[in-house]
């Protein structure tokens, strides 16, 4: 099964992304990122929406709280 998450602010210099993405790996379950928009400037926020995919029910849900407690939203 597969779940979208969108995980908005300055997630790239403060490396939340990457970070979030190697916890949930972690974690035996697969996450990438499906589309990146970087702010333009400094005080913009970035937008990135990724990908968790796994066939186990609980490492999902895992998964899922591992992102939402990091302010990731499923869309």
């Amino acid at each position: 099964m597969k779940k979208t998450f969108e995980l908005k602010g300055h997630i790239l210099d403060s490396l939340i992304l990457s970070k979030l993405l190697d916890k949930i790996e972690e974690l035996g379950v697969e996450a990438y990122a499906a589309e990146v928009k970087v702010g333009a400037k400094r005080k913009d926020f970035s937008v990135a929406k990724f990908i968790i995919e796994t066939d186990d029910n609980e490492k999902m849900d895992k998964a899922v709280q591992t992102a939402k407690i990091q302010g990731a939203e499923e869309v």
